[in-house]
């Protein structure tokens, strides 16, 4: 078995006897899992915005000797619906840069980077779209129509973003033209062109050798900040990495540049999860459901800061990046329910005609806080969706306010009123016995006549809580730095969590 893909630390020994314990073939590529080393194959952002002032600046970086096509897929934060995607060649060693700013209607992603992209964004930048989200109304899980949300410009000024590696590239002249020569490459042209061809099907033939791509080999790391520059703030963040995501038996994942594909349905059905010192490796019905088990937590944990002395505030962004594979649209206005959904996602998705819009997950325990001296209140205005109460994480992309700081302000939001002015909070997911029409389905493909924030595999591991990614952020303003001049400063940390599997053991 080859070592060179993992640091030699306790999370590469522990895959590596999880492995050899549980007869997976071939090497570690045979099992999707979380990097312990910030590179990997595919780079989940949580959050992009150009809301209240704020650009979103991002790069991703090629750290290998070899070539590489990505995927790059933008989703707007309500219903995971994609307002632009594209692919970018990076030749060795290469990094890609861009923004997401502000437009009168909505956003658009700009770049002065030179590395190609397919299709080549205009030197103005693309718009975001509404495509996705627009037209007819389509019950069920679909990638586009209307979903009863709003379907203005302004639902893509935020959201999340995902990079997927389709695989490497070994055709010579194909490398030779996306290479750099004094800082632009030879000839983008050649990658953009529409017969470009790259799958696992290709006869396409380029300076006499096949351009079909080869396996993904990792070795991606990105960076991402979210800048307001009259405000004087920088949240800045690295995405959450996968590491062995292409499927072992395929040679490569690319697809067109218009294709839906690769997404997280793309990955192998298996995961590795390090869980308690061991490794829990559970096979899944579909791919997301392994992408699903990687980030699966039943406690959400990280502070608050609102100082009335320094006008502080405290933002958590909570991203569900698998939600939009397993929740189905559904028209409530409508007699019959046909749609289907899956775990571990409680509630179907629909914007107008009922007292809250989304997806809404609920928490039967409301969360916990505590001040900095461990003083702890259990109960706060957080939980079930009651008209004219405040509402549990509806969308893709949530964002939870404390006491109405608003530091990104974000119309997916929720508020949580906190009676401490620090502390820390833990939120709980472990919502069961939910009623939903036609039943929920499991990831072992059961159906179950009620829904629960759970996730049972193949094997009989049940993952508890929701597949979750995120950050918090706090800003200061220093009323004092000078007279007559204020300071703004911004920090953002990692969520912190628990999670919880009851392994089935035979």
């Amino acid at each position: 078995m080859s070592m060179q893909k993992f640091k030699r630390n306790s999370l590469t020994f522990a895959l590596v006897a999880a492995i050899g314990s549980v007869g997976i073939a071939g090497t570690a590529s045979a099992a999707v899992h979380l990097s312990d080393n910030g590179q990997g194959q595919v780079l989940i952002y949580p959050y992009y915005t150009t809301r209240a002032g704020n650009d979103t600046y991002l790069s991703v970086l090629n750290t290998t000797a070899l070539s590489k096509a990505l995927k790059v897929r933008f989703s707007e934060g309500k219903n995971s619906r994609a307002v632009i995607d594209f692919h970018i060649y990076l030749s060795p060693y290469d990094i890609w840069t861009a923004a997401v700013v502000n437009t009168a209607n909505g956003a658009k992603l700009v770049t002065a980077d030179k590395s190609c992209t397919a299709p080549a964004i205009p030197a103005g930048g693309r718009d975001f779209t509404n495509f996705a989200y627009s037209g007819a109304t389509l019950e069920g899980i679909n990638v586009i129509g209307g979903d009863g949300e709003t379907t203005s410009l302004d639902r893509t000024r935020e959201g999340y973003f995902e990079i997927i590696e389709m695989g490497t590239i070994t055709n010579t002249a194909i490398n030779a033209a996306i290479t750099h020569a004094n800082g632009v490459p030879a000839n983008c042209a050649v990658v953009q062109a529409a017969t470009m061809d790259m799958g696992v099907a290709s006869t396409l033939i380029v300076g006499g050798q096949s351009a079909r791509a080869f396996k993904a080999t990792g070795g991606l790391s990105g960076t991402a900040s979210l800048v307001n520059v009259a405000g004087g703030t920088d949240f800045g963040y690295a995405p959450v990495v996968l590491e062995a995501f292409s499927p072992s038996l395929v040679e490569n994942i690319w697809n067109y540049p218009d294709s839906i594909f690769p997404d997280m349905t793309s990955t192998e059905r298996t995961s590795l999860v390090l869980y308690k010192g061991s490794v829990v490796s559970s096979s899944w019905n579909k791919g997301s459901d392994a992408i699903s088990a990687l980030l699966m937590h039943d406690n959400i944990i990280n502070e608050h800061v609102l100082d009335n002395t320094t006008l502080s505030g405290t933002d958590w962004v909570i991203t569900m990046p698998t939600k939009r594979y397993n929740v189905p649209v559904h028209n409530q206005s409508l007699a019959t329910d046909a749609t289907s959904l899956f775990s571990p996602f409680t509630s179907k998705f629909w914007g107008s005609g009922n007292s809250w819009h989304g997806a809404c997950e609920r928490q039967v325990n409301y969360p916990s806080y505590w001040n900095r001296e461990g003083g702890k209140v259990t109960y706060v205005t957080f939980g079930l969706p009651q008209p004219g109460s405040d509402t549990p994480l509806c969308w893709e992309t949530n964002v939870v306010t404390f006491n109405g700081s608003r530091v990104l302000g974000s119309v997916n939001e929720v508020n949580v009123p906190v009676n401490f002015e620090n502390g820390w909070v833990r939120m709980p997911f472990n919502a069961t016995d939910i009623p939903v029409i036609n039943g929920q389905t499991d990831g072992n493909g059961f159906t179950h006549v009620t829904a629960a924030q759970s996730l049972t595999s193949f094997n009989g591991d049940t993952y508890f809580g929701l597949p979750t990614v995120g950050f918090m952020v706090q800003d200061f303003i220093n009323q004092n730095a000078a007279p007559g001049i204020l300071a703004t400063y911004g920090g953002n940390f990692n969520h912190k969590y628990t999670s919880r599997i009851s392994r089935f053991l035979p």
